[in-house]
């Protein structure tokens, strides 16, 4: 979910799904342009009929098994038909016949990308290169890999090489700020994609990007023409066809949640363009055999240490192995870590789609049978949207690591609750919405307890109010700081915590601080700990003050678990109610307001009211092991009856219909 870390998607702002579109027709040595097959097979790829293309080129190969260019074309078409694994075939005996054919190696390193086989791509593309050949869109295509396998050092090397050849490559600029980002040059990933706007000064992607980097900095200038420009944008597109690789970026802008919707939907369509749909499932095939259980497919990029699995993983461990089938398909890396274990010890079946084609991995979904399908990413880091855009589950459902709509009509559900989904936001979404009686974020009891620490070792002044803002930067508004500052000016012992996300944003934070009339001493910037020592740590603060329109999420939970109670606003969209929806699960409602001077006051009242402060945190830490936010095994019971819900509307012949909590 509903990271505290910022997810991105993984293809690059700006990037085209891999692809071999621009490659030209090879031109035949052994028969003429004339020749029908030939002929046949240009037209029908100027017509964008890859498959008939693919069929004519087939012919040619069989009359000339051994041109290459035949099998080059062959494989181009095949990649355009979707069918990356005969693509790669083709290209693979174009290569057994002309070993350093260019073209040939480009549609190979294409047709592995889509199979999402990042590092035998990477070696296809440096061995195009090792020909002398610097073809710079082939190196921006290898660089887009090595950034799939989180190597932004060598992505860097290579994307400055093809940039030094083609310097007004707008993804080679897009591609170098991610590698930026990554290697914690936030100013120097703001600067790329500054250019990248210079460039093309009405790329809505770009624009999306660049505001979201400046944010990680807490660097608000031209931060209200950045929103106008980005909200014009959104109006003035065609439906569906808004491009904003960084939809997740929007989440965290005051937007129109009409206009996040715009968004989500752009993308999506892009998603859907690209996938061939699997046939329906027959009326017949309703009815489950005799003893078949409903089989839930899981997928997710995260099944690893990250938040997602945290949240999730009592929850899969605890559902009804007599009600239902847990079949997890993960798409990301395997970290070797104990939570990894863990979660693929809670799998009936662990299955492992690194390797896999979008319309591979859906083709097994359907083969193995799921019934309900779960995604778990939404528009973020590594997502495979592709995969269910293919409908090889009757039921598709968004669920957690996303807290927005997809904008997908691939997708049936989006789970919620009466808080961040209630019905009179439904027009904001795509999906129907199936709300969870009490909040759709799964905790449990997994959380290690706080143990004994000193504010000195903290780095914290021993007499002081301690507010707390462990929220990921780039969700810190001028708002919301400005709400601390008027606090901090007020209270003369309150002092701010931030997580330090990266050294580059001492300055600017230290700055708006001194323009708000406080001291930047007053700034403490929390280093990177272990998780266990982040609780202890963070049960030192007085009150975790919370950001808008982008909430905490699991951050919110994990500072109610160490002790230490939330104040949050909420909005009008998903993102900006799941702190609301925490602190109503910990019997704390109360703490959630409507209007930012409500928000500033209560956090003030807790400054200037210690036992008010003070009873807060005892009454979390003695209930701590009773709290409904923390009953796994309840919210599994309750998951299930959703499911049930789900599953039983689908078997009735009934379509998709808002689920709405008793």
């Amino acid at each position: 979910m509903i990271s505290s870390q910022a997810q991105l998607p993984l293809r690059s702002p700006l990037a085209p799904l891999p692809t071999a579109s621009r490659l030209p027709a090879a031109t035949p040595k052994r028969f003429n342009a004339g020749h029908p097959h030939w002929r046949q097979g240009l037209q029908l790829m100027s017509q964008r009929d890859w498959a008939g293309a693919a069929k004519a080129f087939t012919r040619a190969t069989h009359l000339a098994p051994k041109d290459a260019l035949y099998w080059v074309n062959l494989a181009n078409a095949e990649r355009q038909a979707g069918a990356p694994d005969r693509a790669e075939a083709a290209a693979r005996r174009a290569l057994k016949l002309q070993p350093d054919d260019r073209l040939a190696l480009q549609v190979l390193g294409d047709s592995l990308a889509s199979q999402h086989r990042y590092g035998e791509s990477i070696e296809i593309f440096a061995q195009l290169e090792a020909t002398g050949a610097l073809e710079p869109e082939a190196m921006v295509q290898q660089a887009a890999m090595l950034q799939s396998l989180h190597r932004p050092r060598e992505s860097m090397d290579v994307l400055l090489r093809a940039l030094a050849v083609k310097p007004h490559l707008l993804r080679g600029h897009a591609l170098l700020a991610d590698a930026c980002r990554d290697l914690g040059l936030k100013r120097e990933a703001v600067e790329c994609m500054k250019t990248v706007l210079a460039l093309d000064p009405g790329n809505l992607e770009a624009l999306s990007h660049l505001s979201f980097e400046k944010r990680h900095l807490c660097d608000w200038g031209d931060l209200q023409v950045d929103i106008d420009r980005i909200a014009e944008e959104l109006v003035s597109s065609p439906p569906g066809m808004a491009r904003v690789a960084a939809v997740f970026g929007l989440l965290s802008l005051p937007l129109d949640p009409a206009l996040h919707l715009v968004a989500a939907q752009g993308e999506a369509a892009a998603v859907a363009w690209n996938a061939t749909p699997l046939p329906a499932v027959r009326p017949q095939e309703r009815a489950l055999p005799a003893g078949r259980k409903p089989r839930i497919g899981w997928l997710s990029y995260d099944f690893r240490e990250h938040p997602v699995s945290q949240l999730l993983v009592e929850l899969l461990e605890q559902i009804d192995r007599q009600r239902f089938e847990v079949v997890l398909y993960s798409s990301g890396p395997d970290d070797a870590s104990p939570l990894r274990r863990r979660v693929e010890a809670a799998a009936d079946r662990f299955v492992d789609l690194r390797g896999s084609s979008d319309g591979q991995a859906a083709a097994q979904v359907r083969a193995d049978g799921i019934d309900i399908l779960i995604d778990l990413m939404g528009h973020t880091r590594g997502h495979r949207l592709g995969v269910l855009a293919a409908r090889p589950a009757p039921v598709q459902v968004s669920f957690l690591g996303y807290p927005g709509s997809t904008g997908a009509n691939f997708i049936d559900y989006l789970i919620g609750d009466p808080l961040v989904t209630p019905t009179d936001l439904a027009p904001h979404f795509s999906e129907k919405l199936a709300q969870m009686p009490l909040t759709f974020q799964p905790n449990g009891r997994w959380r290690p307890l706080p143990q004994p620490m000193s504010r000195a070792q903290a780095g914290l002044p021993e007499v002081a109010f301690v507010m707390c803002a462990f929220n990921h930067t780039y969700k810190i508004l001028p708002e919301a700081f400005d709400s601390w500052c008027q606090v901090m000016r007020e209270v003369p012992n309150a002092v701010l915590w931030l997580k330090e996300t990266n050294p580059q944003l001492h300055d600017n934070v230290r700055r708006e601080a001194q323009l708000r009339g406080v001291d930047a001493d007053r700034i403490v910037l929390a280093k990177v700990v272990s998780y266990a020592d982040h609780f202890s740590r963070l049960a030192l603060a007085d009150v975790f003050v919370d950001t808008w329109p982008y909430n905490a999420h699991t951050t919110a939970a994990d500072a109610l678990w160490a002790g230490v109670p939330v104040v949050t606003l909420y909005g009008n969209s998903f993102a900006s109610r799941v702190a609301a929806s925490v602190l109503n699960a910990a019997g704390m409602a109360e703490l959630a307001f409507g209007s930012v001077e409500e928000y500033r006051c209560a956090i003030q009242a807790l400054a200037l009211e210690p036992d008010l402060a003070a009873g807060y945190k005892r009454q979390l830490n003695e209930q701590r092991n009773t709290l409904r936010l923390f009953d796994s095994s309840r919210y599994t019971r309750e998951f299930e009856a959703l499911l049930a819900r789900m599953w039983a509307q689908w078997q009735s012949g009934r379509a998709p219909d808002h689920l709405i909590a008793a």
